[in-house]
């Protein structure tokens, strides 16, 4: 297909290393997030055949500054990004409402919406109160965007700032990292880099309002430095990843309380020292933990007991590039995509439903600073 002016620029193509957007109808459409912020960078598409594993190039899906962190509306073909800036305290982030097509993956930019704080890095989409929530890394704040019925975002509802620092010459002040809503849709749990702590704030469903719970934090170790944290499917378990020094923590959860179960670490002992937490996700059947450690850049998986939420290493793989940033489980659960920031790439892991393990496949796409992944489906 001949690369035309609206379809991307020759600087686009040249900046991010992938093709032009093709129109092909079928598969997955995989949105990447990045750290682009000069001209001809953005969001990159691509195509997932679920069948095979084969990734195809699309090319830039949407010029916008430092989308770093993607939601895909679950139904609707749809995506919220943010735009990292503000990182300074001087100027509040912004959340940026796409719409899809399904056709070539291009995006088009529905509306806009303050973040309510500085450099937004983590958004949780949540259909049933109609809410996206935004953690703003570089002033510490958790803020409530409602949806509007044309599925852009309204105004803050709700912000709360997470308060705390810790020894790292990176935690001289609160730093929201990763949020998330428990299963009841009760209380809202905050990763903070900065403030080594898990924020717990109670959510009100109909208002969006955040107001602190009662404990309203739980603390790690000073320079822990927490960064994501995901539910268990059953919503029995909390799994807490720390950036800082790489460790998984397992809490039991009950009606917003947080117990300490297991702490583990997810990097080798010999890299513990250069290595960094990534990301982690568990399988939509609730049996494996998967995470990533930035420095000795490999994927680790974990088995999942079911009775206790303790975790098994069962597999340590690596990722197929330099930083594994974030990742994702496609849809289908058979593959495994990874962003790595410093080598540029997202590299395509099969992953086996059945044994929870990982498979490195031939499958990889240039995308110049990736650091997330999010799925459309073809039924989207």
């Amino acid at each position: 297909m001949p690369i035309t002016r609206r379809a991307v620029t020759a600087a686009a193509l040249s900046m991010l290393a992938a093709p032009a957007l093709a129109k092909s109808p079928r598969g997955t459409l995989v949105y990447v997030g990045t750290q682009g912020a000069e001209a001809g960078q953005g969001v990159v598409a691509a195509r997932l055949d679920p069948r095979t594993g084969r990734l195809t190039p699309l090319g830039l899906a949407a010029e916008t500054v430092r989308p770093t962190w993607l939601a895909a509306h679950p139904v609707k073909p749809l995506l919220y990004a943010v735009s990292e800036i503000g990182n300074d305290g001087k100027s509040q982030g912004e959340v940026r409402t796409f719409r899809a097509d399904r056709a070539t993956g291009k995006l088009i930019l529905a509306g806009i919406a303050a973040s309510g704080g500085g450099g937004p890095t983590h958004l949780a989409l949540d259909l049933p109160t109609a809410t996206v929530l935004a953690a703003n890394f570089g002033t510490g704040q958790v803020a409530a965007l409602p949806i509007l019925s044309d599925d852009t975002l309204a105004p803050v509802a709700s912000v709360v700032a997470d308060q705390g620092s810790g020894p790292n010459p990176r935690q001289k002040g609160p730093h929201a990292h990763g949020v998330v809503l428990d299963p009841t849709r009760r209380f809202v749990l905050v990763a903070d880099l900065g403030a080594d702590k898990v924020f717990v704030y109670r959510f009100d469903k109909t208002t969006r309002a955040l107001t602190p719970a009662e404990p309203a934090t739980e603390a790690l170790p000073p320079g822990s430095g927490p960064r994501h944290l995901v539910f268990h499917p059953d919503g029995r378990f909390v799994f807490v990843l720390s950036e800082l020094i790489p460790e998984i923590r397992v809490y039991g959860w009950n009606a917003g309380r947080l117990a300490l179960v297991q702490t583990l670490p997810v990097a080798s002992a010999d890299k513990a020292a250069v290595a960094r937490g990534g990301e982690i996700a568990v399988s939509a059947d609730g049996r494996f933990v998967y995470a990533s450690a930035r420095g000795e850049d490999v994927i680790v998986t974990y088995a999942v007991d079911g009775r206790s939420g303790r975790l098994t290493e069962i597999q340590r793989l690596a990722s197929g590039g330099q930083s594994p940033w974030s990742f994702a489980i496609d849809p289908s659960g058979r593959w495994l995509l990874v962003a790595h920031q410093v080598s540029g790439t997202v590299a395509v892991l099969k992953r086996a439903p059945r044994t929870g393990k990982l498979a490195l496949t031939d499958q990889s796409l240039a995308v110049a600073k990736a650091t997330s992944i999010a799925y459309l489906t073809a039924q989207h």
